[in-house]
């Protein structure tokens, strides 16, 4: 008898250091809560959105110079022209150009982990504190507008860089046409990036 509790008791202390073999399923063990796949799906993606912009460029402003590059970096471009965006001299997002600018608004707020810089770029017109001013301040307009509908400030950068990153001649007036812009860079998220969940 004693033999057989004996026995008994090195076959369990063994069974106990044998690991996982009290572990219950894995699969059942680790609840997801669902947050890393929208992240994981969330990166997979970020390769459609060129996409979906594209859609949303009327033939007007595709015309005029608009559109959506892919970058070096896999980032992505879209050049705004300020022709379409603004009047002469002013940082107000024109009438006509707020329905554009607000489908890319609910394409970046699809995607809360995305975050965005915002340039603003003139023509060598004018002085240049005047150039790096209004392009601050249209920088700005187009963040404060993409703020209004539902993609937090904390996501967008802005950047005013004045006449100083010409992508044409400024000595003709297409020239000057190409250089006054705004580029909005979408930025792909990166691994460990989080979106902070909205406060009730």
């Amino acid at each position: 008898m004693t033999v057989s509790r004996t026995a008994s008791f090195g076959l369990l202390a063994f069974l106990v250091f044998i690991p996982g073999f009290f572990a219950t399923d894995a699969g059942a063990a680790q609840p997801s809560s669902g947050f890393n796949n929208r992240s994981s799906g969330e990166d997979e993606n970020f390769d459609g959105i060129q996409g979906e912009i594209e859609q949303v460029i009327t033939p007007e402003y595709r015309q005029r110079g608009m559109r959506v590059e892919r970058m070096s970096d896999r980032n992505l471009r879209v050049l705004m022209p300020s022709e379409v965006m603004f009047a002469v001299d002013s940082a107000d997002i024109s009438r006509d150009f707020a329905p554009t600018l607000r489908q890319v608004a609910r394409i970046m707020s699809n995607r809360p982990r995305m975050r965005a810089r915002i340039i603003g770029h003139t023509d060598s017109d004018g002085s240049d504190s005047h150039n790096m001013d209004l392009s601050l301040r249209r920088a700005e307009s187009v963040a404060d507008f993409l703020d209004g509908q539902g993609v937090e400030r904390r996501r967008l950068r802005t950047e005013g860089r004045g006449e100083q990153e010409p992508i044409a001649s400024n000595a003709n007036p297409q020239g000057r046409q190409q250089n006054r812009r705004v580029e909005l860079i979408l930025i792909r998220p990166q691994r460990g990036d989080r979106a902070r969940r909205n406060q009730p």
